[in-house]
């Protein structure tokens, strides 16, 4: 979607960002420009945990996302 002029937030846990780096040139893209990270093991995160985590990326993603 970033390739056609569309915002775009990729949220990512810490571990993945090489897997991440790597497959962007397969769609065509020099590197994703709308990377947020986040601590890894969010699986096992509680709820009251993955609203504190959203509340602190929130910010972050909506400023990627507007254009």
């Amino acid at each position: 979607m970033e390739a056609h002029g569309i915002p775009t937030s990729l949220i990512i846990t810490e571990p993945f960002a090489p897997i991440v780096s790597s497959f962007a040139p397969t769609v065509g893209m020099d590197q994703y420009t709308g990377t947020v990270m986040v601590p890894h093991r969010v699986a096992t995160t509680d709820n009251e945990g993955l609203r504190e985590l959203a509340k602190s990326i929130v910010e972050k993603v909506n400023d990627r996302l507007t254009i």
